[in-house]
């Protein structure tokens, strides 16, 4: 794991060239088909060569979550310890790392009444108020859940006020139902950080201008050209996706949305930095010329 655009699917692909690896990729972006430039997925030509598992599964159109995330990974998982292979999963999607891990909490019920009460809330005063809202009832929980993440705020305010208990103590306090594959399986953690912050926020600029000159406009108009796909779908609301549907309505110019994109892109690798900052179990690796055959050495060393 590692914060975006730290390498991670570099490191990956080398060393598919020196052991035999299953690529399985743990990001909530690269599940959707069409959305390449965005996503910073792979090229076409390198998903031949190194097959990576979990990406272009669904349409831009589909919803998904970290329990269907759960379920596909495990069957990927299983199909490469049957293929004599390791499975290797890359990305930064912490909340996958996180629950299939560590499993995912048992919540409770949400009244049908209840859940289409927030629903209009959402609509009447937008994300942003709503999860203001979620920071007076259960802080703890807001400070995990992006403003922009509608779909989990949502859920965060419907357990509160299906129950009168907060979101952030039912995952405290449930029982967790920790997958079994992982829990018997040997399991090693890396993450990689970046050798120089500065130089890695600089590197997060330059990647985004260089997606919007590779045609991320484009390809944005094309997915909102698509059957029920619109700026609120839940692919839509991915970092720079949603900066560029927000310039598409004439929100923005081009100069504060791509401010906008790259400043979204270095808050969410400074949150995926937290995640890993405090991550049990966790091989931190500086990011250098040395890092694959580090990595290398780790795993033949611990299987």
């Amino acid at each position: 794991m590692g914060p975006t655009g730290v390498g991670k699917t570099d490191l990956a692909i080398e060393l598919s060239q020196q052991i035999p690896i299953q690529i399985i990729s743990v990001d909530s972006v690269q599940i959707y088909k069409h959305m390449n430039i965005g996503s910073g997925k792979p090229s076409s030509d390198t998903l031949n060569k190194f097959p990576h598992d979990l990406i272009n599964i669904i349409e831009p159109s589909d919803g998904y979550s970290t329990a269907k995330f759960q379920n596909d990974c495990k069957c990927s998982i299983k199909d490469a310890f049957h293929s004599d292979k390791l499975p290797f999963l890359v990305g930064g999607t912490m909340m996958y790392f996180d629950h299939l891990i560590n499993g995912i909490s048992k919540l409770p019920q949400v009244d049908a009444d209840i859940r289409a009460d927030v629903e209009e809330e959402f609509k009447q005063i937008g994300s942003e108020e709503m999860h203001n809202y979620l920071k007076r009832i259960d802080l703890a929980a807001s400070l995990k859940i992006h403003k922009n993440d509608s779909q989990r705020i949502k859920r965060a305010i419907e357990v509160y006020k299906s129950t009168g208990k907060e979101f952030s103590k039912w995952q405290a306090e449930q029982r967790k139902e920790t997958s079994k594959l992982v829990k018997n399986s040997k399991v090693i953690q890396l993450a990689i950080k970046p050798k120089d912050k500065e130089l890695h926020r600089e590197s997060i600029a330059k990647r985004f201008k260089e997606m919007i000159e590779i045609g991320l406009i484009d390809e944005v108009e094309k997915l909102l050209n698509m059957p029920k796909v619109d700026k609120n779908s839940q692919s839509m609301k991915s970092v720079g996706y949603r900066q560029v549907c927000e310039f598409l309505e004439g929100d923005s110019s081009l100069d504060v949305m791509i401010e906008k994109a790259i400043n979204s892109t270095r808050q969410l690798a400074k949150r995926q930095m937290t995640w890993i900052n405090s991550w049990e179990k966790l091989i931190i690796l500086e990011k250098n010329s040395s890092l694959t055959s580090s990595v290398n050495k780790l795993i033949l060393e611990n299987i």
